[in-house]
């Protein structure tokens, strides 16, 4: 006969299910109390958050396999015939992590100092033109470097995607060379794309 209970694999396996220690029902409550205090602690760092939610699905996770080894094994299946014995079960179900909003008013947003560099030599002067300040030339000028090669200046700016582009002498709007650009859906015209926030 080839049924499953000849095959020398399965009788293997069964004999080596048979000798699995018995396991205490108080010390698994143990160990569902201190993963259910460990997911409650709240943490502020996003390094810290990441960490203990790392932690918390990797405890979860382990704590569903044994429950579903302990269930197969000793929740109602049979060994060589005869009922296993019954025990209680835990049933575990994993919890979502608190949401937390981003931002809750303007103030509240935390800027990020972002340099703009333009190569010209021949400019008198140059600024930053961009969503960021209604494309006014009046509200970030660049510095000339000490050779008057380079212009530069650094302008806070809020997390997301801008469009920009620089007002060379307050006539001639020039794109950054060194980013990529984009064309406006209104306008037609192209401007240079920032990312700011982006690792």
């Amino acid at each position: 006969m080839t049924g499953p209970e000849f095959d020398p694999l399965v009788h293997r396996a069964m004999e080596e299910l048979r000798r699995l220690p018995s396991f205490d029902p108080a010390a698994v409550q143990r160990v569902v109390r201190a993963a259910a205090t460990a997911r409650v602690t709240p943490a502020d760092e996003p390094v810290a958050r990441a960490l203990r939610a790392r932690r918390r699905w990797t405890v979860t996770i382990g704590l569903a396999a044994a429950a579903a080894i302990v269930g197969f094994v000793v929740g109602g299946a049979f060994i060589g015939g005869r009922p296993a014995p019954t025990t209680t079960s835990v049933a575990l179900a994993p919890q979502p992590a608190p949401m937390r909003e981003a931002a809750t008013s303007a103030a509240d947003v935390t800027l990020v100092p972002q340099q703009f560099v333009l190569e010209n030599r021949a400019a008198r002067r140059v600024s930053v033109v961009g969503d960021f300040n209604t494309w006014n030339p009046a509200s970030a000028p660049m510095t000339r470097s000490s050779d008057g090669s380079l212009w530069s200046a650094i302008v806070p700016l809020t997390p997301g995607r801008h469009v920009y582009g620089f007002m060379v002498d307050d006539s001639v709007f020039v794109l950054d060379p060194r980013v990529s650009k984009v064309r406006d859906p209104d306008l037609g015209k192209e401007s240079s794309v920032l990312i700011v926030g982006r690792p």
